[in-house]
């Protein structure tokens, strides 16, 4: 099962996001679930990267994806950051919603 946990700050914005495992929906090489969670977790991170410039915004693995709000953003930058993850959020969310037995979505 891929297990998503999110941490959120005092405002509501996504500090911490940890995404583990695999769905085992399917076999390795069809597994739509997992594509879906990488795909997500993947261009979030490139995104990050390419668009607004953060060195190593998080730590990515065979199987997990971390991700910390990087400290001392400007708020432009910060707000910028806040809608890129909520953006990875609500599609994991969805996916968890689809398939419940294969995604499960926290947050604290």
């Amino acid at each position: 099962m891929v297990e998503v946990k999110v941490k959120r700050a005092g405002d509501g914005s996504p500090v911490y996001v940890e995404v583990r495992g695999h769905s085992r929906f399917a076999s390795h090489g069809s597994d739509i679930v997992c594509a879906a969670v990488s795909i997500l977790t993947q261009t979030i991170v490139f995104a990050l990267e390419d668009l607004l410039k953060l060195s190593s915004p998080a730590q990515v693995e065979e199987g997990y994806m971390q991700f910390s709000m990087p400290p001392g953003l400007e708020k432009g930058q910060r707000e910028k950051c806040s809608l890129l993850v909520e953006t990875m959020l609500l599609g994991l969310k969805e996916t968890a919603r689809s398939y419940p037995g294969f995604v499960f979505y926290q947050e604290n």
